[in-house]
């Protein structure tokens, strides 16, 4: 017994280690527009890379944290999760960085905190920057994309959608019916601003809006300075409106219409890059990748998907995020 325990332990250790040799060798499969990618994101943890071109998936709600599923998981993409891959950058040494996008927005703190930090990148590294969109790329979705050096959109992409909003809600009526009665108790006037429980005051509906209208004025800027354009060239444009791919083109919202493919090559020709340089791409927990080789469990598109709804529907009482959303 304690030999068959034995070879059976050797057994799964040699399996282990072949699953890591071959993790180190191949990774996970290249996405569209990836030529290269010789390492998988644990090996390149561990030993770095020399590839000439970064490549960042921002896929889903735009969020502050890391509990979204990170870029490229899927789950939404997070500016933590970004400004970490963005550090792999600096360090491996990147010519040029190629952003995937499909979003329809989310935070404004966390679209404003990735536009600053690709915009250090290209001006401490000299990193060229293009951006490529998928089905949507709106509103914090664009914010992003506005830092990149061009920005690349199918004909069909829906995209712009500049603008701010505040979603609030008030449940007095209902909770009148049912017989609900809220208490609060306060240190400070407007402690309670935006309770559901009350109309809200025209001191409160002002204040709110002085904070939209700014967050509103730093996203021109940011599109501005981003696209070289002045605000006032900006402004009639960043009315909220959505544009498909070709209306962006048309008003110099977008310098070329293509799909990734198309994006990277017009990345290698902005960074002198010749057509078979290296590629990698980042983002994501590399742990986490490896460890599911020896796991059959897959994720449950149900439960992806409640997630998302429960993150969009949750309470804004205890907190007043602006958006960006499509």
């Amino acid at each position: 017994m304690k030999f068959e325990k034995t070879i059976a332990s050797l057994l799964v250790a040699c399996c282990a280690v072949a699953a890591l040799g071959s993790w180190f060798a191949r990774g996970p499969a290249a996405d569209e527009g990836v030529a290269d990618r010789k390492a998988s994101p644990f090996a390149r943890k561990l030993l770095g890379s020399d590839a000439d071109i970064a490549v960042i998936s921002v896929d889903g709600m735009i969020t502050e944290g890391e509990d979204g599923g990170g870029f490229g998981g899927g789950g939404g993409a997070t500016a933590r999760s970004f400004i970490k891959s963005l550090k792999k950058i600096r360090k491996d040494g990147a010519k040029a960085l190629l952003i995937k996008i499909n979003s329809p927005g989310g935070s404004a703190a966390a679209s404003q905190a990735i536009y600053d930090e690709i915009q250090k990148l290209k001006k401490d590294k000299g990193v060229k920057v293009v951006a490529s969109m998928g089905d949507v790329a709106a509103s914090g979705g664009y914010f992003i994309a506005a830092a990149a050096d061009r920005i690349v959109a199918a004909p069909a992409t829906l995209t712009g959608s500049i603008g701010v909003i505040m979603h609030l809600a008030n449940y007095q009526g209902l909770m009148g019916k049912v017989g609900v009665q809220s208490v609060t108790i306060k240190a400070g006037r407007l402690k309670d601003i935006a309770s559901p429980d009350r109309p809200m005051t025209a001191e409160e509906r002002q204040l709110l809006q002085g904070i939209v209208d700014d967050t509103y004025d730093q996203f021109l800027t940011s599109v501005a300075e981003g696209r070289k354009m002045t605000k006032a060239q900006v402004k009639p444009l960043a009315e909220g409106r959505i544009y498909t791919g070709r209306q962006a083109f048309k008003v110099k919202l977008v310098d070329e219409l293509g799909n990734a493919e198309v994006a990277m090559a017009s990345l290698r020709k902005l960074a002198n890059l010749p057509d078979d340089a290296k590629t990698e791409s980042y983002g994501g927990d590399e742990w986490d990748e490896f460890m599911q080789l020896f796991s059959a469990k897959q994720p449950d598109p149900l439960a992806m998907l409640a997630g998302r709804r429960s993150a969009m529907l949750s309470p804004m009482y205890d907190r007043i995020p602006l958006m960006l959303m499509e």
